[in-house]
């Protein structure tokens, strides 16, 4: 068996997972994640065999994702609401995991601050939320508290992010990004 060769950009550190290049590659996918290599390849000037490697070695390092989401509304969940939850410590992995398994759960994350664990969910209907919070979340042991916010309206959702550069030069690289618009 021969061992498998990473492809790395060429003068990219080990320690550096994406140069220019890839960030220009991301950011166009991320517009169109179905956008043909050959697009990709001529706006930025480059090979189609180059994009093809790039985006292959990003997709096998798991430094990107490439992948459909369903829309919500799509299927009547037009609501959604951020759940913060505290819970037993002893219970921290357990109370994760169940709910990570709730088909109306979109994101699980652990947290700092009030809570120590904070969930997004969709749902169809108020009712549908208090189903989930009194006859879901009430039944997982290790849950203490739970504090509900519904989004009444949400004015962005995106999936394109950008990169942050690898270092922050000065306090002046966090620029306003309002006073700089």
């Amino acid at each position: 068996m021969t061992p498998k060769v990473r492809l790395r950009a060429p003068n990219r550190p080990a320690d550096k997972p994406y140069d220019e290049l890839d960030r220009q590659i991301i950011a166009l996918l991320q517009q169109d994640g179905r956008r043909p290599n050959t697009e990709i390849a001529q706006q930025l000037g480059v090979t189609e065999t180059t994009v093809r490697k790039r985006i292959g070695r990003l997709v096998s390092e798991g430094l990107i994702k490439v992948v459909a989401v369903p829309s919500p509304e799509v299927m009547g969940m037009t609501m959604s609401a951020i759940v913060g939850i505290t819970v037993d410590m002893n219970a921290y992995e357990s109370v994760a995991a169940a709910l990570e398994s709730l088909p109306q759960t979109r994101y699980v994350g652990y947290s700092t601050g009030p809570y120590d664990l904070i969930i997004e969910v969709f749902f169809r209907s108020h009712e549908e939320l208090l189903v989930m919070l009194s006859k879901h979340l009430a039944r997982i042991p290790g849950i203490i508290k739970t504090d509900t916010s519904v989004i009444l309206k949400v004015t962005k959702f995106a999936y394109e992010w950008e990169i942050p550069a690898e270092t922050v030069e000065s306090p002046d690289d966090l620029r306003d990004p309002v006073r700089s618009a």
